[in-house]
């Protein structure tokens, strides 16, 4: 900073300097066209000679006065923003540089890096404080969605332990028949979280192997039957070509289509069929869940692969669920290089995943 300041002291000697003379010549020129003209035509060819000088000099001068402004300027920018960036290190902001540097690119250039850096550094402090959000709330839901089916085993135990001997037959079954379902739903939710948070390493593994898209699918079907009957839901599905190889883990991809169908019977009210398609585009094949049952609100589609996320509609106990399920697609899909996306209208509800055929070393 201190040599910077002595190059501009200097700088501003050479522009007086310049100026100076500048000021000189012109002095001088002007004495020079008011000599009579009797004295000038017999001493022409000298004053010719000293005129060309003159104007050269002129020139010259005009010419170094130009280029010391432009120099003066450049490191007048150039001080001024290291005086912005101290100022801004010692606040640790991120706030950015919002004047120009006129006459000095190189300035200017690392101004722009400058806010590029600033706008970089508040995207990441922005991503961190909604991921310390997220966390918060995430704990928030794990504790209530915890609570409240513990709460409940908890009152039914006690009911029996506390009234063991005077309570019927009747009611000691239906208290440790509750306390046990609620244990269930615990059961579930503890499997869902350590699912997801295996999603989120950053280590995460994947135990890769070949696999028919289409076998894949007809096992899912054929484990669903029974629930399908129930529903009086059909099950269908199509691949195109009818053999797709794909390189996935097996047991994390069921996973996804368990969830996916899984989701489709609990809140896909009103349908008639479930459809799971496959179609091979380039080196990526496109799997379809599909469903026409109730449509999902156009304000939900964005949130729904949110973790804890639930659509308003589906918050009741009979649906229950954890809110993790399509979390946990997400971040399987995720670690097999693909995205998964929502659609939905009256007449369809499309979940579409899109994956790489043979994963990437």
């Amino acid at each position: 900073m201190k040599k910077l300041v002595e190059i501009q002291k200097h700088n501003r000697i050479t522009l007086y300097y310049a100026v100076m003379t500048l000021l000189l010549l012109l002095l001088f020129s002007w004495f020079i066209i008011t000599i009579p003209v009797q004295r000038v035509s017999s001493y022409l060819s000298e004053q010719l000679i000293i005129i060309g000088k003159l104007v050269v000099l002129l020139i010259g001068n005009a010419l170094i006065i130009v280029w010391q402004f432009i120099r003066w300027r450049q490191e007048k920018s150039l001080v001024h923003l290291i005086r912005e960036m101290r100022k801004i290190a010692s606040e640790n902001s991120d706030r950015l540089i919002d004047w120009q540097a006129p006459y000095a690119p190189k300035t200017q250039a690392l101004i722009d890096v400058s806010n590029k850096i600033a706008k970089n550094t508040r995207k990441i402090r922005e991503e961190e404080r909604e991921s310390e959000r997220s966390k918060d709330e995430m704990i928030t839901n794990i504790s209530h969605d915890l609570r409240t089916p513990l709460t409940a085993i908890i009152g039914y135990l006690g009911l029996v332990e506390m009234n063991g001997q005077s309570l019927s037959e009747h009611d000691r079954s239906k208290y440790i028949h509750t306390a046990y379902d609620k244990s269930n739903q615990m059961k579930v939710l503890v499997e869902d979280l350590f699912e997801f948070s295996k999603t989120q390493a950053h280590n995460a593994t994947l135990n890769l192997t070949m696999l028919s898209l289409g076998d894949l699918f007809a096992q899912l079907l054929a484990s669903y039957a029974i629930e399908a009957q129930e529903h009086k839901i059909q099950m269908m599905q199509l691949t195109n070509p009818d053999l797709i190889i794909l390189e996935a883990d097996s047991d994390k991809l069921a996973r996804v289509f368990i969830n996916l169908i899984t989701n489709a019977f609990k809140y896909g009210s009103g349908a008639t069929f479930i459809k799971l398609t496959a179609q091979v585009k380039d080196s990526m094949v496109e799997i379809k869940v599909i469903n026409d049952g109730l449509r999902i609100p156009k304000e939900a589609l964005t949130d729904i692969f949110d973790r804890f996320y639930r659509v308003e509609s589906s918050r009741n106990s009979q649906t229950g669920g954890t809110g993790l399920g399509l979390a946990i697609v997400k971040g399987i899909i995720n670690q097999h290089g693909g995205s998964v996306s929502a659609t939905s209208d009256d007449q369809l509800t499309v979940f579409k995943i899109l994956m790489p055929l043979k994963q990437k070393v």
